[in-house]
């Protein structure tokens, strides 16, 4: 076996284990959000949506760019426990700014989201969640880099579970209310910041050596990207800000568009589980290898992406009508954000690579045209069309920031659009075999449960 494959089987199996993964912690978190919805309905959900956005926001704007560059960094080999001393650092110092920004800014807040006394009592209250937020954010960062699959997944997995048991408790059988989902939010938080940076930890002990970290590689790289990723978040949660700026009454229909909006992300298991291997793989690799390993895995991406997308439609009328009836009016709005989330999916892929070859000035070129479109297309569009018109604006927004990556990347790569996106025989040949080996796994376990059940049975 070459080096070459060698290197390509272990990225599907690291790509395969993180989507196992988050097809896992989907299923809990999927859990998670019927209960609370179902229990707190489209306003309820509204508000805490609303609630939960305020971390969300803080925690794009004021990293900066760094996580990306710490990310970008641990991958280059760059020392574990220095980068962690540098996340601790920056936690506490942009903690304190964060806050300070928005308990000075709160008058201003409740008149222009339209947030009444118990929601702004909530904002206040979850703000303690910023330094938490920002650890894992740092911490995940370095694990992401050193390619930490196994703690990573194991992490995952476990936030989602404590979620969904202090969810049920506080808001099923407590009926606390958005307090008590609220209340849940904050405790996770603060336990997966934990272990996150008990995590890297352990790594800095088995993974001493590594290059000093150097403060101004750090913040010339996360310069560069941070327009990138501010004007990221923006492009995927501005719209819940101008549903609660324009609407009169904006907590149902929130509740309604982020209930079509979760359904949608659920899309995005595919994408992130290749770009959060991806990325950390390019920045590794030599120029040859990042231009031949490109059209392979954004083409697959594409197609599994593609038919998760088919596969969500009857699915997600099906469990609406069945579990969730008070959401029926979200549905509309999940039909024009599937095709929006493929483009995203494009995106992050692209993303990904440019990021990877050291090149986060056109990302965030892109990233800046695409957050202007769905400003605009968000104010003018919602008012007119509601919760629809936020998902259009999103299609819009996120189509022409797939179409500038993909510029971008094809010219750095030398490749075409379409040896980017049009999957062929090959890719279909990896999806069936994947598929007849994960059949042929669920087989083998059924059979190893009937011989042990038969094996404990008496004689």
């Amino acid at each position: 076996m070459t080096a070459s494959s060698a290197r390509s089987g272990s990225f599907a199996k690291r790509v395969t284990a993180v989507f196992s993964t988050k097809v896992v912690a989907f299923a809990i978190s999927l859990t998670t959000t019927l209960i609370i919805s179902r229990i707190l309905g489209p306003t309820g959900k509204g508000e805490y949506v609303a609630v939960l956005a305020v971390p969300g926001l803080l925690g794009a704007i004021g990293v900066f760019g760094l996580p990306s560059a710490v990310n970008y960094f641990s991958a280059r080999g760059t020392s574990v426990r220095g980068l962690l001393e540098v996340g601790l650092l920056l936690t506490g110092i942009l903690s304190a700014i964060l806050i300070a920004l928005v308990w000075v800014s709160m008058p201003w807040l409740e008149q222009l989201l339209h947030w009444d006394q118990p929601t702004a009592d909530l904002v206040r209250v979850v703000l303690i969640v910023i330094p938490a937020a920002l650890l894992t954010t740092f911490a995940m960062s370095v694990l992401y880099g050193r390619q930490q699959v196994r703690t990573y997944s194991a992490i995952l997995v476990g936030q989602g579970t404590v979620t969904l048991v202090l969810s049920t408790l506080l808001v099923g059988v407590f009926r606390f209310g958005v307090p008590g989902a609220v209340a849940s939010s904050i405790v996770v938080t603060w336990l997966a910041a934990a272990a996150d940076v008990v995590a890297v930890g352990l790594l800095s002990r088995r993974m001493p050596a590594g290059e000093p970290v150097s403060f101004r590689g750090l913040g010339k790289y996360g310069v560069k990207v941070y327009p990138a990723s501010i004007t990221s978040y923006f492009n995927y949660r501005i719209d819940t800000y101008i549903i609660q700026a324009v609407m009169l009454a904006p907590k149902g229909p929130l509740g309604l568009y982020s209930m079509a909006v979760t359904m949608a992300e659920l899309i995005f298991y595919v994408p992130d589980s290749v770009t959060m291997i991806f990325l950390p793989r390019i920045a590794g690799s030599s120029q040859e290898e990042a231009d031949a390993l490109l059209p392979r895995v954004s083409r697959l991406t594409v197609l599994m992406t593609v038919l998760v997308a088919l596969a969500l439609i009857p699915t997600a009328w099906i469990g609406i009508h069945l579990i969730l009836p008070k959401f029926n009016d979200c549905l509309p709005a999940f039909w024009v954000l599937l095709p929006a989330v493929i483009s995203l999916s494009v995106s992050k892929v692209m993303s990904s690579y440019v990021a990877g070859r050291g090149r986060p000035g056109p990302i965030s070129v892109g990233s800046v045209i695409a957050v202007v479109l769905n400003i605009a297309a968000n104010l003018v569009l919602i008012p007119i069309y509601g919760i629809v018109g936020a998902a259009l604006a999103s299609l819009i927004s996120y189509t022409a920031s797939a179409v500038i990556l993909l510029a971008v990347a094809c010219r750095i790569s030398h490749h075409s659009v379409w040896q980017l996106i049009v999957p062929r025989g090959g890719e279909v040949r990896i999806l069936v075999a994947g598929a007849r080996r994960g059949l042929a796994g669920a087989r083998q376990m059924a059979s190893d449960r009937r011989a042990g059940t038969k094996a404990d049975g008496p004689s």
